[in-house]
């Protein structure tokens, strides 16, 4: 009873992106319930973004504000990559991120301060998170925001010499799939993969726990085919405890007059920088559907007279939304995504028919293992330059919504909500990472551990 009793204290070291912060975020909220002790690092800026801790929670789940070094040619404004203005300066800020090292020590150093059982790290943090901790005594834990299929592929391609090889099934993967990259999307992703390979299997004699923001119900066969190294934590949707703002009130009226389930949410992440001809296609998409729609379009103009002409069926919102709320809502029953794991895993939760449409990173895969899994579908493009048409989205569109065709799966996601939308579900998953923290809690024990 007392080793249940005493606190486990938990240092999260997310990367600086929303789709990192906001998992990463979660997980210590729901830690935090079972009364963990969680200590969460990253920069003012994205504190601020992040949303309020519910009050109940905040003698358990502390903000460490760390500020970033300065870095030639990257802004001080910039602290996450929602904020980076070309592709070219996310490098620089890795490098920056890199500086939370030294704010770490400082932390671990500080006899002040409770010494941390286990430091829960993001992929960014992996060339020195888990030496770090080692180093300290301290155990260490890699979370995976990457689902067990993108996992899967990209551990079977990591000595990839040639974009070409990405486009293949890997040998290693015993059961057919069609999860691979298409020739456009290899070339793009192939000198990210040069540039930035999976440290995580590259420190053998570091034992670690392996955690994967996914669940056995939806990808039992991919995490299998890992070995058994990752714990799934679940898919972690967010948890609706944020106050009543006034964007959501805006959003929520004009839902309310909507019929059930006759919404298209049309979204593509915080990441996507589409350009003129991209913004165009998807207008006309949502346009010639004819159906109802809310169009979240951060960036960019929606085609020049959209508006006028779909005045009274659909809504084009250019900020920031709280989409798990949307998603949830009974008039939404549609959602075309980039595919972006977030945006998968928050549509699965809350029983909508996806369109995907992928646009970078492991997005791609994201949207075969959906559609391979009876989950959505996919908007085709053209392989070799990437570029979609305004009626392939419509067609689609009018499939997953209205059509005789798509019937079959509205069905499977109104099921799938019973599954991937359930707190009880949810909790199993986090009832025993929580287990599995506390049997390697003491200082420094690898015993039981994942290599």
């Amino acid at each position: 009873m007392e080793e249940e009793t005493r606190k486990l204290h938990i240092v999260m070291l997310p990367w600086l992106a929303m789709g990192h912060l906001l998992p990463f975020f979660e997980l210590s909220k729901r830690l935090a319930l079972k009364n963990l002790q969680i200590s969460f690092f990253t920069t003012p800026s994205n504190i601020l973004r992040l949303p309020s801790i519910p009050q109940t929670l905040t003698p358990f789940l502390t903000f460490i504000p760390c500020s970033l070094p300065a870095i030639d040619n990257l802004p001080s404004t910039i602290e996450n990559t929602v904020d980076l203005h070309s592709e070219a300066a996310r490098p620089l800020l890795n490098q920056a991120y890199a500086a939370f090292e030294h704010h770490l020590i400082a932390f671990l150093s500080d006899p002040s301060r409770p010494k941390p059982n286990w430091i829960i790290y993001d992929f960014a943090a992996t060339t020195w998170a888990p030496t770090l901790a080692s180093r300290f005594n301290i155990n260490s834990a890699f979370f995976s925001l990457f689902n067990a299929a993108v996992l899967s592929f990209f551990s079977h391609c990591l000595d990839c010499n040639s974009p070409e090889k990405l486009t293949k099934i890997p040998d290693g993967i015993p059961f057919p799939t069609t999860v691979a990259f298409r020739p456009f999307e290899a070339r793009q992703i192939h000198s990210m993969l040069r540039r930035k390979p999976d440290r995580t299997e590259s420190q053998p004699q570091i034992k670690q726990l392996m955690l994967i923001r996914t669940c056995k119900e939806f990808e039992n066969k991919w995490l299998d085919l890992l070995g058994g190294r990752y714990t799934p934590v679940g898919f972690l949707p967010p948890s609706s405890d944020e106050e009543e703002s006034e964007t959501w009130m805006r959003i929520h009226q004009w839902l309310d007059a909507q019929e059930d389930s006759s919404v298209i949410y049309a979204a593509f992440g915080s990441e996507a920088r589409l350009t003129r001809e991209q913004i165009d296609e998807i207008g006309l998409g949502l346009e010639q559907s004819g159906l109802p729609f809310f169009w979240a379009l951060r960036l960019g103009s929606p085609p020049q007279g959209f508006e006028d002409r779909t005045a009274g069926r659909g809504l084009v919102w250019r900020d920031w939304v709280p989409q798990a709320r949307l998603l949830a809502h009974p008039a939404i029953g549609g959602f075309l995504t980039h595919g972006g794991w977030n945006s998968v895993v928050e549509g699965m939760a809350a029983g909508v028919a996806m369109v995907v449409l992928p646009m970078m990173f492991e997005q791609g895969l994201n949207a075969r293992h959906l559609v391979e899994s009876g989950y959505g579908v996919e908007v085709v493009r053209d392989d070799e330059d990437g570029s979609f048409s305004g009626e392939e989205i419509w067609r689609k569109l009018r499939m997953v919504m209205v059509e005789e065709e798509g019937e079959e799966l509205r069905k499977k996601v109104r099921k799938g909500k019973e599954v991937f939308g359930s707190e009880e579900l949810q909790e199993e998953y986090i009832v025993e990472v929580v287990k599995k923290l506390r049997e390697n809690r003491e200082d420094g024990s690898t015993t039981g551990l994942i290599v």
